[in-house]
C-alpha cells in the first residue's frame, strides 16, 4: 500500500486524496435546510440537544417562516404542523441516524457560536442558524468522502490503485451522489453512502477473523449495521450480505468441504451481530415509541411499501429519474459486479444478491420515483457496489480498450452528469415529471455549454436563485 507524508502524520495516499479533495470542495458545498426531508433530519439535532424534547414545532416553524409562501405550497404546514403524531406531537418521518452522524459537526458550530454571536446576527446561538446549517452541509460532505474512501479500499484490494481510484471517482461524479454531497447535502444520502460503505466495508474486512469466531468483530459488524439502519431504514437490506455468507458456509457444510463446527461459529456470529445491529438501533426504536406510540416507523412510511415490486422497471429505466436512464454509468457497474465472479465468488454473490434485494424494496414502493429528486436518490447507499463493480468492469476491458480511453469515457460520463445536474438546478428539465430524455440529451449539447459562464457567474454570486425556479 502507497502512503504519503502530509506534514507530521503519514497516511495512505488513497485517504490523503480523499481528505484533500474533500477540503478543496468545500467552496461548492450549499448550505441550506429548506425540503421537509432535510428539516425533518436536521430538527433532531436542535430539538434533543437545546430543547431536550422531540416535539418539533419550533424548529418546523423557524423554518416556515423563511418562506411561508412555500410552505403551505409544498404542503408542508398542511402535513408537519396541521397533523399530529398519535402521541400528540409534530410528525418525523426521518429516521434520526443522519443527525447521529451530524453531531461532531453540530457542536463544533454551537461552540463558534456561542462565541461569535455578539459578532453578528447571522450567528445567534439559536440551534438553526447559519453556522449550525453550514456545519451540517460540511459533515454530509466530510461522511460521503469518507464513504467513497472505504468503497475505493475494498476495489484496491482487488485491482491496481488506478482502476480502484479512477472506479471511485467517476462513480461519485457521474452520479447523483455529487448531487447529494453538494448541492442538496442536508438529505440524508451522503450520510446514507457513509453508513451503508462501513457496513459493507466492516463485513469484507472482518471476513477471515469472523470465521475463526472472533465475536468482537461479529458485534462491530452489528453495529455498523444498526447505525446504517438508523440513517436510512431501507438500508436494513444490506444484512443480506452477511446471510449469503451464511447461505454460502451451509452449503460448504452440506459438501462436507466445511464442518458443522464451522456453522456453529457462524450462528452464534449472527447472533451477535443481531444483538450489535439491536443495541445500536435502540434509540431509534425509543424515538418511535415517543413519537408513534409503538416501535415502528410513522404509518406513513410503511403504508408507501407495497410487496408486489410492480416499479421494479420503473426504477431501472423509467425517464423518470430511472437508475440507468439518468446514470448510464450504473449500468457498466452492474455488468462489473458479474465479472467480479472471477476475482472474488462470494462477494460478487453477496453484491448481486443485495443489489436485487435493493431492486425489489424499492421498486416496491407507491412513491417509487423519489419526489424532486436528481436522479434515483434511494440507490446512493449502494455506492460502495456500484464503486467496486466498476472496478470490475474497466478491469475487464483494459486488455482491450487502451486506459486512455477508458479514461475519457469517465470523464464525458461525468461532464454529461454535470450538464444534467445545471439543468436540473436551472429548471431546463421537470423535477418533478418524467423528462424527455431527447430534449435533454439536445439541452446537453447545445443549452447548456452557452450558459456555462453565465451559470458559473449565477452560482458563485447568487446560488440561492437555482432554488427558486
Amino acid at each position: 500500500m502507497n502512503y504519503v507524508t502530509l506534514g507530521k502524520f503519514r497516511l495512505e495516499r488513497g485517504l490523503a486524496l480523499a481528505l484533500i479533495l474533500f477540503a478543496a470542495s468545500l467552496p461548492f458545498v450549499t448550505p441550506r435546510v429548506a425540503a421537509s426531508d432535510e428539516i425533518e433530519y436536521f430538527s433532531y439535532l436542535p430539538s434533543i440537544l437545546l430543547d431536550g424534547d422531540l416535539n418539533f414545532r419550533n424548529q418546523y416553524e423557524y423554518f416556515c417562516k423563511l418562506n411561508p409562501t412555500d410552505c403551505v405550497k409544498s404542503r408542508f404546514q398542511e402535513t408537519f404542523l396541521d397533523l399530529k403524531t398519535p402521541t400528540g406531537l409534530q410528525i418525523n418521518f426521518g429516521p434520526m441516524g443522519t443527525a447521529v452522524l451530524w453531531l461532531p459537526f453540530y457542536l463544533l458550530a454551537h461552540g463558534f457560536a456561542l462565541a461569535a454571536q455578539n459578532l453578528n446576527p447571522a450567528f445567534v446561538a439559536n440551534g438553526v442558524s447559519q453556522p449550525y446549517i453550514f456545519a451540517v452541509s460540511v459533515g454530509s460532505v466530510f461522511w460521503g468522502w469518507l464513504g467513497i474512501y472505504l468503497a475505493y479500499r475494498i476495489a484496491r484490494n482487488y485491482f491496481d490503485e488506478a482502476l480502484a481510484l479512477g472506479s471511485a471517482l467517476t462513480i461519485l461524479f457521474a452520479t447523483n451522489a455529487v448531487y447529494y454531497m453538494y448541492v442538496a447535502p442536508a438529505f440524508s444520502h451522503a450520510a446514507s453512502l457513509f453508513a451503508s460503505a462501513l457496513f459493507v466495508y466492516v463485513w469484507w474486512r472482518t471476513r477471515a477473523t469472523r470465521a475463526r469466531g472472533k465475536l468482537g468483530h461479529w458485534f462491530a459488524l452489528g453495529a455498523s449495521g444498526g447505525l446504517m439502519t438508523m440513517v436510512r431504514e431501507q438500508e436494513g437490506v444490506l444484512f443480506v450480505i452477511p446471510l449469503v455468507e451464511g447461505v454460502a458456509l451451509a452449503y460448504h457444510v452440506w459438501r462436507r468441504e466445511k464442518t458443522r463446527a464451522d456453522l456453529t461459529r457462524w450462528l452464534m456470529g449472527a447472533a451477535t451481530m443481531a444483538a450489535g445491529a439491536f443495541l445500536t438501533f435502540l434509540p431509534q426504536l425509543m424515538v418511535y415509541r415517543v413519537l408513534n406510540g409503538n416501535f415502528l416507523p410513522a404509518r406513513n412510511v410503511t403504508d408507501k411499501f407495497t410487496w408486489n415490486g410492480n416499479h421494479i422497471l420503473d426504477i431501472l429505466f423509467s425517464n423518470f429519474h430511472g437508475l440507468f436512464t439518468w446514470t448510464p454509468i450504473i449500468l457498466f457497474a452492474v455488468i462489473g459486479l458479474f465479472l467480479l465472479w472471477r476475482k472474488d465468488k462470494l462477494l460478487a454473490a453477496a453484491f448481486l444478491a443485495a443489489l436485487a434485494a435493493e431492486i425489489y424494496l424499492l421498486g416496491s414502493f407507491s412513491t417509487w420515483f423519489g419526489g424532486a429528486a436528481f436522479g434515483m436518490r434511494r440507490f446512493i447507499n449502494c455506492t460502495v457496489l456500484f464503486v467496486v463493480g466498476l472496478a470490475a468492469f474497466a478491469d475487464a476491458l483494459q486488455t482491450r480498450v487502451p486506459r486512455p480511453i477508458l479514461a475519457g469515457a469517465g470523464i464525458f460520463l461525468i461532464v454529461w452528469n454535470l450538464f444534467f445536474i445545471i439543468q436540473f438546478v436551472t429548471g431546463m428539465v421537470p423535477r418533478q415529471q418524467p423528462v424527455d430524455m431527447l430534449e435533454m440529451a439536445r439541452n446537453q449539447l447545445f443549452g447548456v455549454p452557452p450558459r456555462l459562464l453565465e451559470i458559473a457567474q449565477r452560482f458563485l454570486t447568487n446560488r440561492g436563485s437555482f432554488y427558486k425556479q
